[in-house]
């Protein structure tokens, strides 16, 4: 199961006490005590996120060519940024290129595919499975079509599996130096592996209209290729998770399942059978979901609050709002945002203090379970000193 990870490499937390005290309470524990929806006692205790990617290596005047794959200049990056702008409890893990890789669309990369060094890599999203595949997923299973899919999308198209467990391993590698370094900052990886769920790889394989209309011409073979993929998907995650638990979190990029592409009707009927599987068989394993809650997930929160406490933490960008979200969950699952990129991108350093002031004082010290962050991804060209006062505004880097 093609699944990107932490490297087996000890991950170790920087030292605290057993039962932090305001003073001491570390990165860690701030991120854990969050997720397992701990009251903060005040605004020090409330964790703070960065989702970094393309960011770092722009402001260290790095050009992302150089960037995509050296996990060297990443660190000189990171290194600048955290010096200069401030440093966040928690990060993803993955450098530019191997965050592309995870998306599993084919990607136009700087300087490779595209002609400018400096460009932001692009996802292209072709209709890559036809309907016949669903029966040849049924028929021969999940983990051998998906191999030769992820096999058709590089450049150039690989030949031999082979050569994809390569790169996998070359990732893993890079993941596992580049999350090692950022432990011994005090920054904490988000999660230790991430997988899609089944119905969001479905929809972006086969391309937004073309299983749209599945949904509604071949709904039983969709549900059928779900469930066929959620069993392989689940076990060679876990099988991944477990050899590489540091922060025992596992992320679910559920990016099509979002109520701003499907009704909560549909979502009941086709994502959420398969989504809430995974999760329960994470939680059994003792692993919390952090799901990549892109767009508006408000209409289907609530079913979140049938599943076991504290095993989801979501990543809200902006499109869900989150100060109603804070109502529905209050405390139940954990969630993460939401200052969005465009503030970060186009607005002042006073706007962006205020924004997260007003999350910090109406959610932060009155709902447990929140995580300060950025909407989504910090963009590109987002002004450093408005990322600066992202970093500072809980006071910890002031």
């Amino acid at each position: 199961m093609p699944t990107y990870a932490l490297a087996n490499e000890r991950i170790q937390q920087p030292p605290g006490e057993k039962e932090p005290s305001k003073a001491m309470m570390n990165s860690f524990e701030k991120v854990d005590r969050a997720m397992d929806s701990v009251m903060p006692e005040d605004r020090s205790q409330i964790p703070l996120m960065a989702q970094f990617v393309t960011f770092p290596a722009h402001y260290a005047g790095i050009k992302q060519k150089d960037a995509f794959y050296d996990v060297d200049l990443n660190i000189k990056a990171y290194a600048k940024v955290f010096a200069e702008l401030g440093k966040p409890d928690c990060s993803y893990y993955c450098i530019p290129g191997d965050a592309a890789f995870g998306e599993e669309l084919e990607c136009y990369r700087p300087g490779y595919e595209l002609a400018d060094d400096d460009a932001t890599y692009q996802f292209h999203e072709t209709q890559r499975m036809d309907i016949d595949d669903y029966q040849d997923i049924l028929d021969h299973g999940w983990n051998q079509w998906h191999t030769r899919y992820l096999m058709s999308i590089q450049h150039p198209a690989l030949e031999r599996p082979e050569q994809l467990g390569a790169a996998y391993a070359q990732m893993g590698q890079r993941i596992g130096v580049f999350a090692g370094w950022l432990a011994s900052q005090g920054v904490a990886p988000i999660t230790d592996i991430a997988v899609m769920p089944p119905f969001d790889s479905l929809s972006l394989f086969r391309s937004f209209m073309p299983f749209t209309m599945d949904l509604y011409d071949e709904p039983d073979l969709v549900k059928a290729v779900c469930d066929k993929a959620a069993d392989e998907m689940i076990e060679g995650t876990l099988k991944n998770a477990k050899a590489n638990a540091h922060v025992h979190r596992i992320g679910l990029f559920a990016m099509r399942s979002d109520c701003d592409t499907l009704s909560p009707d549909l979502f009941d009927e086709f994502a959420w059978p398969t989504l809430s599987r995974m999760i329960l068989a994470f939680d059994k394993a003792g692993f919390k979901s952090v799901i990549h809650a892109d767009s508006n997930w408000l209409p289907i929160l609530d079913r979140f609050l049938k599943l076991p406490a504290h095993c989801v933490s979501f990543e809200l960008d902006g499109k869900t709002d989150i100060f109603k979200a804070a109502q529905i969950l209050d405390g139940w699952q954990s969630f993460r945002g939401d200052v969005p990129a465009t503030t970060l991108a186009f607005g002042t350093p006073d706007e962006v203090f205020e924004y997260c002031e007003k999350l910090i004082t109406e959610i932060g010290l009155k709902t447990p379970g929140f995580i300060l962050g950025s909407g989504c991804e910090i963009p590109f060209n987002a002004k450093p000193e408005n990322v600066k006062a992202l970093l500072t505004c809980l006071g910890n880097n002031a």
